[in-house]
C-alpha cells in the first residue's frame, strides 16, 4: 500500500454484564457512533510517526528496527509482533494522525478503539487482509494478555464487530435495540481502570462456583455473591428478550438502574458526581441508566424517550458532566 487511507473503530456501551466478562460470563454491548479514526499517509523514510489531535505526539517507530520498538504499550507491542510475524514488506513509513470523539480514559473503550483501528490497518499493510475475528483476537492479546491485564474481552469484541450483540457464549449474537435513545455523559473524573478491574475480579473469582449454592459465607462475600448473581441474571433475561424483538425502553431503563445499584453498592464503582448525573437525568425524564466501563469515574449513560433527549443532556451537564451526547448504534472496525 502506498496511498493515504483511513481506518476507524467505535466506542461502546455495556448494557448488561458490566464487570463480568473477566469472570467468564456473557455481556451485552453496543458500538456507538463516536469513533477513533486513524489516517495513514505514506512518507519517504522507514519511520512511523503517530500523532493525536488531542494528545500531540504519541509514538514513533522505526520499521527497520522492530526489536527495539517500545512494547510497553499496546501500539508498540502490536506493531512489533505483526512485523515479526509477517515481515516488513512496505518500502516506506507512515504518518498516522489520530482523531477521536470517544471520551478518553472514561470507560467507553477509547484505547481499544484506537488499538482495533491500528491492528486492522497493519494487518492490511503487512498481511494483505483484515478479518474481524482475527483483529479481535489479536487486540485482546496485545492489550490484555501480553500485559497480564485484569480485563476480559468485551471491549475488543464490541469495537471489532460493532452493532448490538451478546458476547461471551459462542459466536456474537445480534440483538434488537430497545425503544428510546441512549445519552452518554462524561463525569470528567479520572479513574484507574486496572485497579478497579483487579479488585473486583480477585474478590469474586473464588466465589464463582457458589453463585447458586451459597451459604455460610461472611457478610461481605455473601453480598458479592448475591450482587454478581443479580447482574448475571439481568443479562441473561434481557439478552433473551432482545434476541427476539425490540424491548420497551422504559422497562429496560429500570433494569439498567438495578444493574447500576449492584455496581455502586456492592462493587463500590460509582462516585457522587456520577450519582448526581444519573439522578438529574431521571428527573429530566430518563428511564434509567448506569455507569459505563470500569467505574470509579469516567462515563455513565441513560436510556430515555426520544422527546426527552435535549432535557436529559442539559440536566446531566448541569449536574457536573463535562460533556453529554445522544449516541446511536454504529458499525465495527472499518
Amino acid at each position: 500500500m502506498n496511498t493515504t487511507f483511513t481506518s476507524s473503530a467505535p466506542g461502546r456501551l455495556c448494557l448488561f454484564g458490566e464487570h463480568q466478562d473477566y469472570l467468564g460470563l456473557p455481556v451485552v454491548a453496543m458500538a456507538i457512533d463516536r469513533r477513533c479514526k486513524l489516517t495513514f499517509s505514506p512518507r519517504e523514510d522507514q519511520k512511523v510517526s503517530v500523532k493525536s489531535e488531542a494528545l500531540g505526539h504519541v509514538a514513533e517507530f522505526d520499521l527497520q528496527s522492530s526489536d527495539e520498538m517500545d512494547a510497553r504499550q499496546p501500539l508498540g507491542m502490536a506493531l512489533r509482533e505483526l512485523i515479526h510475524e509477517f515481515g516488513h514488506q512496505s518500502l516506506h513509513g507512515w504518518n498516522v494522525d489520530i482523531k477521536s470523539d470517544i471520551p478518553i480514559q472514561a470507560g467507553c473503550s477509547s484505547s481499544t478503539a484506537l488499538l482495533t483501528a491500528w491492528v486492522a490497518s497493519w494487518l492490511r499493510i503487512l498481511g494483505g487482509h483484515c478479518e474481524v475475528k482475527e483483529v479481535v483476537s489479536r487486540c485482546h492479546q496485545y492489550e490484555v494478555l501480553k500485559f497480564n491485564g485484569a480485563g476480559g474481552d468485551m471491549d475488543q469484541f464490541a469495537c471489532g464487530h460493532g452493532g448490538l450483540h451478546r458476547f461471551g457464549v459462542g459466536s456474537p449474537q445480534p440483538l434488537h435495540l430497545p425503544s428510546g435513545t441512549f445519552v452518554l455523559a462524561d463525569s470528567g473524573q479520572p479513574k484507574d481502570t486496572q485497579v478497579h478491574l483487579k479488585r473486583c475480579r480477585d474478590a469474586r473469582l473464588p466465589l464463582m462456583p457458589h453463585l447458586d449454592t451459597s451459604n455460610g459465607f461472611d457478610k461481605e462475600s455473601q453480598a458479592l455473591i448475591d450482587g454478581t448473581r443479580i447482574n448475571r441474571d439481568l443479562e441473561s433475561h434481557w439478552s433473551a428478550l432482545m434476541s427476539r424483538t425490540q424491548v420497551d425502553g422504559a422497562s429496560m431503563g429500570l433494569a439498567l438502574t438495578e444493574h447500576h445499584a449492584v455496581l455502586r453498592d456492592v462493587l463500590g464503582l460509582s462516585t457522587p458526581r456520577i450519582e448526581s448525573m444519573l439522578q438529574a437525568a431521571s428527573n429530566a425524564g430518563a428511564w434509567g441508566g448506569k455507569i459505563n466501563g470500569s467505574g470509579g469515574g469516567g462515563c455513565a449513560f441513560v436510556l430515555c424517550p426520544d422527546s426527552a433527549v435535549t432535557d436529559v443532556i442539559e440536566a446531566m451537564q448541569m449536574a457536573g458532566a463535562r460533556g453529554a451526547w445522544a449516541v446511536h448504534l454504529d458499525k465495527g472496525v472499518s
